[in-house]
């Protein structure tokens, strides 16, 4: 069971790395054309769905190792 605790959390992280992506292309464009508005939310929005992503992945891990105490 914890085996597959460790897995949820894995895969949280790896739904959080096309975020982390969008958050590197953003800022390469902000550093080349300026920084305009939609590259500063894109990075934003980037920001708070990777952090989500992790967060849902260690919630399930957390349920998971709770329900076998």
């Amino acid at each position: 069971m914890q085996l597959v605790a460790k897995a949820l959390f894995w895969i949280g992280v790896a739904f959080a790395v096309p975020f982390v992506v969008l958050i590197a292309a953003s800022i390469m464009r902000m550093t080349t054309e300026g920084f305009q508005s939609q590259y500063i939310n894109s990075a934003i929005l980037g920001v708070f769905c990777a952090a989500f992503s992790v967060a849902v992945g260690y919630l399930l891990r957390q349920m998971v190792l709770e329900r076998i105490d």
